[in-house]
């Protein structure tokens, strides 16, 4: 992609320590950081930021997110990303994202969909600023199609109580979007992850959490696929599925310097 065009942002970065994960690898929930960093401040050179919005008592929200992982990059690794928004379609704004190596690569690609919320509603709006200033992107090729709807794989559940904290809350006073793909890697765990990293993450974000009001984990796992729902009382305000690559996928491997020791506590 021409890192010339406006319409397309281009970013290089370092993938840090605390980027990546026990086996080095680039953690899921930092890419949707990465994504939400990259979406912002795309929205804020091409005038639809933050700020304009609240100027029209508005404010970008993510409705959907999907990733699919070709390969993992590891800790220390360069990372060039890539975004661009897709037309909208029915009050929806997708917006694309490309991950490679800085020679071209590919890492990981992505796609979210984003609305516009009057904050004295509460309720999905339109606001003109938007569309006349977003871009025309229509001759770009999309890396994947529309992100979809979360199929809850079938098999045992697992009942988990989770309470929100103050590091899961956001600018927006409700737990960010990022947070769900921690949990989902924490219910996961290492003796999963280690061999069979998630290949492909979906999130339908269906509901705001706000407050510090508990919440309960409906989770399953069964052959490679995933789903948790997130409840609070009997409505879903989260809903994450995937599937985990195989552990003889070249991209799954851990990274070359991280520590592959027994992970269970010695004594």
């Amino acid at each position: 992609m021409p890192s010339d065009d406006r319409r397309i942002l281009t970013k290089e970065f370092l993938l840090l320590s605390d980027f990546c994960d026990r086996y080095g690898r680039w953690k899921p929930a930092n890419m949707l950081v990465a994504m939400q960093e990259l979406a912002g401040e795309h929205s804020e050179r091409l005038g639809v930021g933050r700020e304009p919005l609240l100027q029209e008592g508005a404010i970008w929200v993510l409705t959907r997110s999907e990733i699919h992982i070709a390969r993992y990059p590891y800790f220390l690794d360069r990372v060039v990303a890539h975004t661009f928004p897709a037309p909208s379609r029915r009050a929806l704004y997708p917006r694309y994202y490309t991950f490679e190596t800085p020679e071209g690569e590919p890492l990981v690609n992505a796609v979210s969909y984003w609305t516009i919320m009057d904050l004295a509603t509460q309720h999905m709006t339109g606001v003109p600023l938007v569309d006349s200033r977003m871009p025309d992107t229509a001759d770009i090729p999309r890396p994947m199609g529309y992100p979809g709807s979360v199929h809850i794989v079938p098999g045992e559940q697992q009942i988990v109580p989770y309470q929100p904290v103050y590091a899961d809350l956001d600018l927006n006073g409700h737990v960010n979007n990022t947070r769900c793909a921690e949990w989902i890697t924490n219910l996961l765990g290492s003796a999963v992850l280690r061999h069979t990293p998630i290949g492909t993450l979906l999130i339908n974000y269906l509901r705001e959490i706000r407050g510090d009001a508990p919440l309960t984990f409906s989770y399953r796992l069964n052959e490679g696929a995933f789903s948790l729902r997130c409840l609070r009382g009997d409505q879903s305000c989260v809903d994450v599925g995937g599937t985990l690559m195989p552990a003889d996928d070249p991209g799954a491997r851990p990274s070359p310097v991280a520590f592959l020791g027994d992970d269970s506590e010695g004594d």
